[in-house]
């Protein structure tokens, strides 16, 4: 490690995730801050097959390495051949898929200090402790993934919550309704409902099919579109089978168009039952869209029932079905939750408000 009091902050960022959503999109958004800082010189580790990899910062140096998973004891070793040659003064662990054990031992085998930003909600291994013991900070994107990893951190002398953000600027797309009817075929004059999650059980899509087959029993002229990939898309095609919703709902795969989306719909739907913040929701605040989800993990923390969007009970189908129907009915409803909502993310939720945290934290650790 370099000495603490040269001009600058040698950080070194660790995310070995594959794509470029979740926290990997987390990540650009604080390297692009801090870049724009001359008082912080940054790296980034990575995987050689990822999508961050390809993007090129203002001014963060990039080091892909061979890395194949949380096993891959080759990657782990060169990890750490990494760690040793940037010597940086703070590793940042920001993503799982065994960054986070690799990048703890690391940072005790290097007596580098090591901030771990931990983003799920997952219920943590009984050892967990053990990995998060060589962390000087532990950091949770919500109060929800707070509670579940706390308890696993004692000991840990910075703990706390930077919620995750998003840039305002890109999601200031104007709509374009034809482009949607053509891409989707999704007629001009229906009312648009989307999902933007992994087909798995936790994130609730089953239920939200549930409520269309009621919704579309009373109203004709409504689309919802399903955006993700995952183990359940089989079962959701049966659903939709059984139901007869084939012209009503569309599993639409994975997307990259989450922003040029966004203004073309009415209502993002995100049912889930367990969620560390819920990005989609972040998102579709900064488009002004109206939103359904469920007060579950750190969401509750940005949606507020009935002033920044409507929640209900993760199962609750007739509780999805009436709020629906409600913005549905109630366009000014919508309209009114999506720009409420639109000003918490500008306030509690900007990208310059994570990176100040994070720039915060890092100089507390180095003072010690």
């Amino acid at each position: 490690m370099r000495n603490q009091h040269c001009a600058s902050i040698k950080v070194l960022h660790i995310e070995l995730g594959r794509h470029l959503y979740g926290g990997a999109k987390q990540v650009t958004y604080l390297i692009q801050a801090l870049d724009k800082e001359s008082r912080f010189e940054q790296h980034l580790l990575c995987a050689t097959d990822s999508e961050i990899s390809k993007i090129r910062f203002e001014r963060c140096r990039t080091h892909p390495i061979r890395y194949s998973g949380d096993t891959d004891l080759m990657g782990a070793k060169r990890l750490l051949d990494a760690v040793k040659r940037i010597e940086p003064d703070l590793i940042h662990v920001h993503s799982r898929r065994g960054a986070d054990i690799w990048g703890a031992i690391a940072s005790k085998l290097t007596k580098t200090p090591a901030v771990c930003t931990r983003r799920v909600d997952n219920i943590e291994h009984r050892f967990a402790s053990y990995k998060y013991r060589h962390f000087d900070a532990v950091i949770s994107i919500s109060d929800g993934v707070r509670k579940v990893v706390s308890p696993h951190c004692k000991g840990v002398k910075y703990q706390g919550v930077i919620h995750s953000a998003v840039a305002q600027a890109e999601y200031t797309q104007q709509p374009n309704r034809l482009w949607l009817k053509e891409k989707f075929n999704v007629p001009q004059n229906h009312f648009v409902i989307a999902n933007f999650a992994q087909y798995i059980p936790r994130k609730g899509q089953a239920d939200l099919i549930h409520a269309m087959r009621d919704v579309v029993a009373r109203f004709e002229n409504v689309t919802c579109l399903l955006f993700g990939k995952g183990s359940q898309e089989e079962n959701y095609k049966s659903l939709i089978d059984k139901y007869n919703l084939h012209k009503n709902v569309k599993l639409c795969g994975f997307t990259n168009e989450v922003a040029h989306l966004l203004p073309n719909v009415d209502v993002v739907v995100h049912p889930a039952y367990a969620e560390g913040l819920g990005v989609i929701l972040l998102q579709a605040g900064a488009s002004r869209r109206a939103v359904i989800s469920t007060p579950v993990g750190g969401i509750p923390e940005m949606i507020k029932h009935n002033k920044t969007g409507l929640m209900i009970s993760p199962g609750d189908i007739s509780g999805m079905t009436e709020a629906i129907t409600l913005l549905l009915t109630h366009p000014e409803k919508a309209k009114a939750l999506g720009e409420t909502l639109q000003q918490r993310i500008k306030t509690h939720f900007s990208v310059e408000k994570m990176a100040s945290e994070y720039a915060l934290l890092y100089k507390q650790i180095l003072k010690g």
